[in-house]
């Protein structure tokens, strides 16, 4: 896999283009905003959306754990989209797949689920997770004494070519003293950020990261 070594806060954090970051000192997978369940939501409303989209997902998460072998997973929030229904049943074998790996879900605005759902596929819940001097939560900490990573707005930036046609794609954003996380799940829409001249934005782009500034 292709990925981009970057330095946050004198830790070592790798970013992948299949959106997820692995933290190196701390033997951590970082993503957001799966929201797992998704695709049963669109079938609801008569969409014809298979639910093997989240089976992928879950291959991509086998693969990177496979070539990271990672200690932990932190979910920062919007693991599932709405209530309960059979694609949780898919998280939930998944999970129990990787019972020596320590797996903890910053809770999202769409994490509603019932509490034991969560324990039993293994899920440590919380509203906000420090480690270190970096504090991770779903929707961003204005108010963080220290380095604050969350996800919750589906960053992404529009790209323009030559022929004046232009794509927008998902993106890694740093700033001075908190950071965006792309969606990792797929249906979850990306919202055009304004980037300053300050931001480090790295762009997902099909199997590469991008810095663009």
């Amino acid at each position: 896999m292709k990925h981009f070594k970057a330095n946050i806060q004198n830790q070592t954090f790798y970013l992948l283009p299949e959106k997820v970051i692995f933290w190196k000192e701390q033997k951590a997978l970082i993503l957001s905003d799966l929201h797992i369940g998704k695709a049963s939501h669109f079938r609801k409303a008569g969409v014809p959306i298979s639910s093997h989209i989240h089976v992928n997902e879950f291959f991509v998460l086998d693969a990177i754990i496979e070539e990271f072998i990672p200690e932990k997973i932190l979910f920062v929030g919007d693991l599932f989209h709405s209530d309960h229904n059979q694609e949780w049943e898919l998280f939930y074998n998944w999970a129990h797949n990787y019972e020596h790996i320590e797996l903890i879900l910053i809770k999202g605005n769409h994490d509603v689920l019932p509490e034991s759902l969560y324990r039993n596929s293994r899920l440590q819940v919380v509203d906000e997770l420090n480690m270190g001097n970096i504090e991770f939560t779903h929707e961003r900490n204005e108010n963080s004494e220290c380095y604050n990573i969350s996800g919750h707005i589906h960053p992404g930036v529009s790209l323009k070519g030559s022929g004046k046609q232009s794509l927008k794609l998902p993106c890694f954003l740093f700033r001075e003293d908190h950071a965006f996380l792309p969606a990792f799940g797929h249906f979850t829409g990306i919202a055009k950020i304004k980037p300053s001249k300050k931001d480090n934005i790295f762009v997902v782009a099909e199997n590469e990261i991008i810095h663009v500034s």
